[in-house]
């Protein structure tokens, strides 16, 4: 993460307003630039840009008395990440009726019945496992014991899952 001044020259684009820009933003997969209209205003917006992201303008307005930005509203729709099937899979297994499982990675893509092989499915899991739990209320946890790697799902009863 860098945290970088701009130039007081205006730009139609504002990342152009960043110093060193072609250099900073060349070597950067992505940038953010938070900028008020006046110093003094709770109103800004935030422009994202990157490699692997959509660019979207965000309009915030700041809550002096929480010291928070919130969402006014948006010029683009949130970019949202697409849906993971192994992720609905495991959605559609582990339910609030069957809230455990146990099992290795070669069990469960039997379980499954997923056409995907056991190591690929344990490698999705570990990317996705903050995705699974804030998408499904699904905690994910591997260990590796002496018999093998197991998985362990529990259900939580979260309020957005």
């Amino acid at each position: 993460m860098l945290v970088h001044h701009t130039r007081k020259q205006q730009s139609d684009d504002r990342f152009d307003m960043i110093s060193g820009t072609n250099g900073l933003l060349g070597a950067a997969d992505g940038a953010f630039m938070l900028q008020k209209e006046k110093r003094t205003s709770n109103s800004a917006v935030l422009e994202v840009s990157g490699r692997d992201q959509q660019d979207q303008k965000l309009y915030l307005i700041r809550d002096a008395e929480k010291l928070i930005w919130n969402l006014d509203r948006t010029e683009t729709e949130l970019w949202k990440e697409p849906p993971e099937p192994v992720l609905e899979m495991i959605a559609n297994f582990i339910t609030a009726d069957n809230p455990q499982w146990c099992g290795s990675p070669t069990e469960l893509v039997k379980i499954l019945n997923a056409d995907i092989p056991a190591n690929v499915l344990t490698l999705k899991l570990n990317v996705n496992a903050g995705r699974l739990f804030n998408e499904y209320g699904i905690q994910y946890l591997s260990k590796r014991t002496h018999e093998g790697r197991r998985i362990i799902f529990s259900f939580e009863n979260i309020s957005n899952a």
